[in-house]
């Protein structure tokens, strides 16, 4: 019976999006077939490609007629899980990927606005033609799509100074559990009527609706930009230097990505387009990058030095002085400039060149980072000999990438560790209340954690919402709640 339901929803599915659009059985591409990382299989039993909105609810409504499960598709890039399908749900995934075009580029309102299938990256081209900038900036940029990206709420590297993909949506179309399309797109900066449905869906990973288009925060792209790596005494001198660098700038970073020794030395070693901005590898760095506000910043001194250089020059001077800073390398070129970010970009690939890890996305309390570090240090150390990083990702914001390789090798080889270092996460999480998830979402990987460690009443709360919008259970089901 199944089988000659799904037959039936494939051909109706074929007569809203064409034929070509439809996958289904063995004609199913392999890039629907796992996650990014390519440790978790998926099964979905029919891929679907929508070309428009229209279509994408047409879709929708026939899935709610049928009361078959859909989960949104999108760059694939995630890695909590999130768009995993098992083949006994009998799940259509429906990809976003020809929902790709850029609707509408306002310059004197400075957004844009973007269909859910866009290419972060494009996005990025599609704007500086246009002399603006999108400051959503993180290292799949080249695969994520804009709708998971917002489904996620997608952090990155300018966190600290332009905020997450929460705070550069200005407005979203959606279709519903229902079928239906919810227009909430205008760019409107102040919209004070009732629920905020808009930040609702965001961050919601596509339990609560399907994102096909979204209206964008531009901003103008710095005149000027100074960067340099940064060796630093500690994790105390990194926030110290980093509240200094705001003072004296006037909140002018945009971006300050802490880097462990490891995180430093995996680039360094097995990315040939990277080279070591230092003689020696650092135990502590920060990647530190400041803005030019004003035309003055940008001039150029008589000795060829660019304004805003030398105000971080003078700032690590002081830094120096302190004895918060060991060594500084300050870009003076595009290429000198482009090396660092390749660094800081490249840690996932040089990761995985060197093998799995047990990976953790979470977040503190800024000022809680020295604390929090230096407890998982100690943790992981008291539990297995082996590579690991707990002083790395974007401090500015809070949020740590912490990897592992207990005795170096496969975690797969090593459960009790992996366990132990994942409940060493935990608890510092809860010792610090801070976030099991900072910006690669929930998925199915966090579930447990989530449901044990948010406050009772807010989970409760979420379910009641979920079933409010999706009573049902077809929008992506079985990710986020338990």
């Amino acid at each position: 019976m199944n089988e000659m339901r799904m037959t039936d929803l494939a051909t109706q599915f074929a007569a809203i999006c064409g034929t070509a659009n439809v996958q289904r059985g063995d004609s199913i591409d392999t890039r629907y077939q796992s996650d990014w990382l390519g440790t978790k299989e998926s099964a979905p039993a029919i891929v679907v490609r929508p070309g428009e909105t229209a279509e994408v609810a047409a879709v929708m409504k026939l899935c709610a007629e049928t009361r078959t499960p859909v989960i949104p598709f999108g760059g694939n890039s995630g890695l909590s899980g999130g768009t995993v399908a098992r083949a006994e749900d009998q799940v259509v995934l429906l990809s976003l990927e020809r929902m790709n075009k850029v609707r509408r580029i306002d310059r004197a309102g400075m957004y844009m606005v973007a269909e859910a299938g866009c290419i972060i990256q494009n996005l990025h081209q599609a704007v500086e033609a246009e002399g603006l900038m999108f400051p959503l900036v993180f290292g799949a940029k080249g695969t994520a799509q804009i709708g998971g990206a917002l489904g996620t709420n997608a952090g990155g590297l300018n966190v600290i100074r332009h905020g997450s993909a929460r705070a550069l949506c200005m407005g979203l179309e959606v279709v519903t559990a229902a079928g239906e399309v919810m227009d909430l797109l205008p760019a409107l900066k102040k919209n004070n009527t009732g629920y905020d449905l808009v930040n609702l869906m965001v961050g919601s990973e596509g339990t609560l609706g399907i994102i096909t288009a979204t209206s964008l925060k531009l901003v103008p792209p710095p005149l000027a930009q100074a960067t340099a790596m940064v060796k630093v005494r500690d994790v105390d001198a990194a926030l110290e230097l980093m509240n200094m660098t705001q003072a004296r700038t006037g909140g002018r970073i945009e971006a300050f990505e802490l880097i462990g020794r490891l995180m430093y030395e995996l680039p360094v070693t097995y990315l040939d387009h990277v080279t070591a901005p230092f003689d020696e590898a650092p135990d502590l760095a920060v990647l530190m990058e400041i803005g030019a506000a004003t035309k003055e910043d940008a001039e150029i001194g008589a000795d060829g030095t660019v304004a805003l250089e030398a105000q971080l020059e003078s700032i690590l001077a002081d830094a120096f002085e302190a004895e918060l800073v060991h060594d500084a390398v300050i870009a003076r070129s595009a290429a000198q400039r482009a090396n660092f970010w390749a660094l800081r970009e490249g840690t996932l690939d040089a990761m995985q060149k060197h093998g799995n890890w047990v990976m953790n996305d979470i977040s503190f309390q800024v000022s809680d980072l020295p604390g929090a570090i230096a407890d998982m240090e100690a943790a992981f150390a008291a539990i297995a000999p082996g590579p690991f990083c707990v002083a790395f990702g974007h401090m500015g914001d809070g949020n740590l990438h912490i990897n592992a390789r207990p005795y170096d090798r496969d975690p797969s080889e090593s459960p009790e560790e992996v366990k132990a270092i994942k409940d060493a996460v935990r608890d510092t999480v809860i010792k610090w209340r801070g976030s099991i998830s900072a910006e690669h979402g929930i998925g199915t990987d966090k579930q447990r954690d989530m449901k044990q460690l948010k406050d009772p009443v807010a989970y409760e709360m979420m379910k009641s919402i979920k079933a409010a919008l999706d009573p049902h259970n077809l929008l992506n089901p079985g990710k986020v709640l338990m």
